[in-house]
């Protein structure tokens, strides 16, 4: 089924890179999903209030909930492709995003709500009526769900879409609030014992539990969390694949939405080499990441002097000394630079951006092990913490 609505409703639907691709396959699965949740919602709020069951009733309204989770869906892939404005030169992107923020919030409020009802109920017990076709509209419900969560999964995970994987687990959060109604409809039908709203509260806390785990991945990206770590190898490697590149650091790359993605990163390359040509190399690499990645990359060229032998020594003893200090410090942009009195050895140390080390601390520390080589020797250091 899957197949059938992208190839019905989406043009060019494997295209996953074109943005209008993209937000096609946000609106028809989000539009799949608002016409099977008000189904739900008639159907289960009737069976609510014939059987007087609060479970049947709380799933209810979580689906109604999922209702404007679903619009919030759907206007954040319409805005997301909103065109760059002076206001916003990086798009609208992370509006995607934003919905799948806006679907935790409806999430912990029906979780908060379903909750605050189910003490009530356990305080205050009500007599409930189960029927047969209670029963069938529950387990229809629930394969409902499920259709919706596959649906939705498959869409997210096509596009790499967090509001429509949130979508899912939505989804997913409310087969196991039905389910829960079911077990405790047929508990009460066998053993004449009502844990209807003792089920419901359980239920609940799951779904806070997955609200909260929704909220909190959709933070992470809003706040800038670490790119994908082979995304950065597969990168670095096709770099380096040109041998005219000596080495790469100060990557950065930045995340504004899918498809909205910024690099910026140091390629060393050689100081004596025609800077027409490296340049011209520098073009095609930026290029090339373009289309392979669809990232648009900015890369600064750092001239190396291969051919000097005492900076190629003292820099391959500096990088000896800092490893002694910590095995996952590194350096780059080494030079020196002579005088009549001392040398100043010139470097960048790039620590794991988890490091709390004091910097003025590492400072001397590495500038106190290089004056063990030469008394004359200065360093002059700038740390750096990764970004990626």
């Amino acid at each position: 089924m899957f197949e059938l609505l992208c190839k019905c409703f989406i043009r060019n639907y494997n295209d996953t890179d074109d943005e209008k691709v993209r937000e096609r396959y946000g609106l028809v699965f989000s539009i799949f999903s608002i016409v099977c949740n008000i189904v739900l919602v008639i159907f289960k709020m009737t069976v609510s209030f014939i059987s007087n069951s609060f479970a049947i009733r709380a799933d209810a309204l979580n689906n109604l909930s999922d209702v404007g989770s679903n619009l919030a869906t759907l206007f954040g892939f319409k805005l997301s492709i909103k065109h760059p404005d002076a206001d916003h030169p990086y798009g609208h992107g992370r509006m995607e995003y934003v919905s799948g923020m806006i679907v935790s919030f409806l999430i912990l409020y029906m979780a908060f709500e379903a909750i605050k009802e189910a003490i009530t109920k356990i305080i205050n017990p009500e007599q409930i009526n189960y029927s047969n076709i209670t029963l069938i509209i529950l387990i229809v419900s629930v394969m409902i769900k499920y259709l919706m969560a596959i649906m939705n999964r498959k869409a997210g995970d096509k596009i790499a879409s967090s509001a429509l994987k949130a979508a899912a687990q939505d989804s997913l959060n409310d087969m196991l609030m039905t389910g829960a109604t079911i077990i405790s409809m047929l508990v009460y039908r066998i053993y004449n014992v009502n844990i209807d709203s003792i089920v419901g509260l359980i239920a609940s806390l799951f779904v806070l539990k997955s609200g909260i785990e929704i909220f909190t991945d959709v933070l992470d990206t809003i706040l800038g969390k670490a790119p994908d770590k082979e995304l950065i190898k597969a990168i670095e490697k096709d770099i380096l694949a040109h041998k005219e590149i000596l080495g790469i650091h100060d990557l950065l790359l930045h995340d504004y939405g899918p498809s909205h993605q910024f690099m910026s990163l140091h390629a060393e390359v050689n100081a004596s080499g025609d800077v027409i040509e490296l340049h011209d190399l520098i073009d095609n690499i930026e290029m090339e990441i373009l289309n392979k990645y669809k990232i648009l990359t900015t890369i600064h060229m750092d001239p190396i002097d291969t051919k000097d032998e005492l900076v190629n020594s003292l820099k391959e003893k500096t990088k000896q000394i800092v490893r002694s200090v910590n095995k996952d410090y590194s350096i780059h942009d080494f030079r020196i630079v002579r005088g009549n009195t001392h040398t100043n050895l010139v470097f960048d140390v790039l620590i794991p951006a988890q490091d709390q080390i004091d910097h003025e601390v590492l400072k001397k520390t590495i500038s106190d092990k290089v004056a063990e080589l030469d008394s004359s020797y200065r360093c002059v250091i700038q740390i750096d913490h990764s970004f990626v």
